[in-house]
């Protein structure tokens, strides 16, 4: 009894070291997230234990390799992160000839603030933007920004030349903590954008600390009043020189606050906004909503709801974030569409929105939809609310890969693989050469070459499209993370293991297929295993043989020997429900799922949104459901795709 008690407390002990050591090595971030907390007494006693936890780790050195990281980075260094209150950058805008930002940079002195290159074009010299000439917009804000950020650029159909500067859990409301009004200041003078978007407000519902020093509640009136004094600053810093201000509102949300504080701040928002004849408000509570939060509206085009926020409640997904930037889009044509009708004295003309892309009957703002003509001169539009799509190439294929807003196919010819649909990640950057398969993802996609070498391209985030060396049978990709089988049944899978949906067993496999959080795979004896994310029971197969399966987004499915189809998981749409009949396949893709009947007919059950589990009639020869599209192979290897067209993913 006395060893174990020692033991334990051996245990004990080491754990607690570790805690110790592991606190002094990352002092600085412990500050940093100390710094971070609302203001008030709580965050005051942290902030004190933090600093002498950082003092004593300065007095020991063991916050050198944190620091020198740190420095490596430029953490900390920005001058965001240096000046504490909006004041102090007041100050800075009063100095006579201001031409630099407050932490005066040597290098920006002569106007050379891009690595050598010439100084940027002056927004007030109006242009016509083309994708040869693009406009200049620089989005700012908090998380939110970065999503919408991200396809801005597409939706701008190229006219959009995006760079997004996001800084999560930042607000108008704690400059102490990073200071936007300093940050905007040095975007105003070293990038000079032609239009900046700003989109902040998540983390703004907190304790302030006034110009006197009196600390406010949010939603009091002397809070109002200092956080719109404080956007006022922000606009006027970026007003000048004729570039266009545009404030995203706050849409509904899922926080306690959001109900009272999201139209207070946006209301705010508005007024300070109306005295600022070079800034535009857009409004988008109503298009997510309205009072009620809900995760799926009604597209601005009509039709049924889709989702359109992620799993947090707060940012929206990207569908969501698209349709913001074509309210961003809409709200930049309409304003610039104002300054033209006339060549300048200058003979500078204005922009024209949607140049080349056609126009609305009433000539302003951006067409309902763009047009464009295939190679084989068949028109095809696209609202402009969207990504410009990267149309499916004619040809043969012998088989094909649906996913989220993209599709991949291989062709018959030369085995080589081709993509059209989303290219946001770059995930249209195919490799040259024949691939034995290959399969889409949300993100990225990959082939197995002959050799049985994986390749893959599209984002480098999380690693998705860095493949593992070795030959393999057989890849499969979810949502952020893919997995492949070799020859000797070992499975091996990479990418974000969030959830732990990457962490494959070390088992023989038969096959093994990857969903959006979790994967499965079937053994050697045809039974099923899942590991994963199982909030809704996806990676707890029955029990029995299957001779394939396919996980989904929160739901799997698997073939019975059979032809019988049994599905395990959440059931919000009927996408585990299904049907009799002998299937010779099975594949499941966000909240639906598809099948190929044993005569080639294809049924769909589930989510039906936009048609997705509505396949035409006719017989296939394989059928793959997407996230939110569903493909299939005609008996001629032609390709037919039906669901939600984003990007060009279903035109024919």
């Amino acid at each position: 009894m006395a060893r174990n008690t020692n033991m334990g407390r051996r245990i004990s002990l080491a754990a607690l070291l570790c805690l110790v050591c592991t606190a002094l090595l990352t002092s600085g971030k412990l500050v940093e997230i100390a710094e971070r907390q609302p203001l008030g007494d709580g965050r005051d006693r942290w902030v004190d234990i933090a600093e002498a936890v950082d003092r004593a780790a300065n007095f020991l050195s063991l916050n050198r390799p944190y620091d020198l990281i740190a420095d490596r980075r430029k953490l900390g260094q920005d001058i965001g992160e240096r000046l504490d209150t909006v004041a102090e950058v007041v100050e800075a805008m009063e100095e006579p000839g201001r031409d630099q930002p407050p932490e005066a940079s040597a290098a920006s002195a002569d106007g050379d603030d891009r690595d050598g290159a010439a100084p940027a074009e002056a927004a007030a010299e109006f242009f016509a933007v083309s994708p040869d000439r693009p406009l200049r917009v620089h989005v700012a804000g908090d998380s939110q920004a970065d999503d919408v950020g991200h396809t801005l650029e597409g939706v701008s159909g190229g006219l959009f030349d995006v760079t997004v500067n996001s800084r999560n859990s930042t607000s108008l409301a704690r400059p102490d903590y990073f200071n936007w009004p300093a940050e905007l200041l040095k975007v105003s003078i070293r990038d000079d954008p032609d239009v900046v978007v700003l989109f902040l407000g998540a983390s703004e519902w907190q304790n302030m600390e006034t110009r006197d020093g009196s600390v406010v509640e949010p939603g009091t009136p002397e809070w109002l009043q200092e956080w719109s004094w404080r956007l006022s600053v922000a606009l006027e810093i970026l007003a000048d020189d004729d570039r266009l201000v545009a404030w995203v509102g706050l849409p509904p949300m899922r926080l306690g606050w959001s109900v009272a504080g999201v139209p207070a701040i946006n209301e705010a928002a508005a007024a300070v906004i109306a005295d600022f004849p070079q800034a535009v408000m857009i409004d988008i509570w109503d298009l997510f909503g309205g009072e009620a939060y809900t995760e799926k509206v009604a597209p601005p085009s009509g039709g049924e709801p889709v989702r359109v926020r992620m799993d947090d409640g707060i940012h929206l997904n990207r569908t969501g974030s698209s349709w913001v930037s074509g309210e961003v889009v809409r709200a930049v044509a309409a304003v610039w569409e104002g300054r033209c009708g006339s060549a300048d004295a200058d003979g500078a003309i204005c922009w024209k929105a949607g140049q080349g892309s056609g126009r609305d009957g009433d000539g302003g703002g951006l067409a309902p939809e763009t047009c464009a003509e295939l190679p084989d001169g068949e028109p095809v539009c696209w609202s402009n609310d969207r990504a410009a799509p990267i149309f499916r190439p004619q040809g043969r294929y012998v088989s094909v890969s649906a996913s989220w807003n993209q599709v991949c196919a291989l062709r018959a010819a030369d085995s080589t693989a081709t993509c059209w649909g989303d290219d946001l990640d770059g995930r249209a950057n195919i490799p040259e050469g024949p691939f034995e398969s290959v399969v889409a993802g949300a993100w990225h996609a990959c082939g197995i070459r002959p050799s049985g070498q994986v390749e893959c391209w599209g984002t480098p985030v999380a690693n998705m499209a860095v493949a593992p060396t070795g030959a393999y049978v057989e890849a499969t990709i979810g949502e952020r993370h893919s997995c492949a089988v070799n020859a000797a049944g070992r499975a091996t899978c990479w990418g974000d293991n969030e959830r732990g949906r990457s962490a494959v067993p070390d088992i023989e496999f038969a096959m093994v297929s990857a969903g959006r959080w979790h994967s499965c795979g079937i053994l050697p004896d045809l039974s099923a295993v899942c590991w994963g994310d199982n909030a809704h029971g996806q990676a707890d197969p029955p029990g029995g043989q299957f001779k394939s399966l396919s996980a989904g987004e929160i739901h799997s499915c698997g073939l019975r020997a059979d032809g019988a189809v049994e599905c395990w998981g959440a059931n919000l749409h009927g996408e585990t429900e299904a049907p009799d009949g002998e299937f010779a396949s099975v594949s499941t893709g966000e909240r639906h799922s598809c099948g190929l009947m044993a005569n080639g007919e294809a049924r769909c059950w589930g989510n039906n949104d936009h048609g997705r589990a509505s396949p035409p009639d006719g017989v296939f020869l394989s059928v793959d459901a997407g996230g939110n599209i569903s493909c299939g192979i005609r008996p001629d290897q032609s390709v037919e795709c039906w669901g939600r067209e984003l990007a060009g993913e279903t035109s024919r």
